[in-house]
């Protein structure tokens, strides 16, 4: 639970030992506590790191991972206040080039095989959001 206010964002570091990582993650906040969720599917938790900023503005927040994987698949899990010294930075500093995409859309972004890790940005302007990345 992240009681301060000051808090607007969280840092979410997800990875395993090499097996797969299975988990998800929600943020409980609001009068109501209505939990946003996240599902993260990785395959090689060793080999692809997971590693998420989420907003939490506006007063008391909870984050909850669950590891929904088999018993034999444990994960190591950090969340940390954000102190925009990285990740949350890079972020805004991309988001000026995005693109929409609409729902329903597909959208491929190709990269060569030089390329050792990529970051995949998602926002919306407020409303729900609900995609799939592989």
């Amino acid at each position: 639970s992240f009681a301060n206010p000051a808090i607007d964002s969280v840092q979410v570091l997800l990875k395993t030992e090499g097996r797969p990582l299975d988990c998800d993650i929600e943020l409980w906040q609001g009068p109501d506590n209505t939990p946003h969720k996240m599902r993260v599917y990785v395959e090689d938790g060793a080999l692809r790191t997971f590693s998420a900023v989420i907003g939490t503005p506006r007063g008391p927040n909870t984050i909850a991972v669950r590891n929904i994987g088999q018993l034999e698949f444990p994960l190591d899990a950090v969340v940390r206040p954000d102190r925009g010294d990285g990740l949350a930075q890079s972020i805004a500093a991309v988001s000026t080039i995005s693109e929409t995409i609409q729902g329903g859309a597909l959208r491929t972004y190709p990269f060569s095989a030089a390329v050792d890790s990529v970051a995949v940005i998602l926002k919306t302007d407020g409303r729900p959001l609900n995609a799939r990345i592989e």
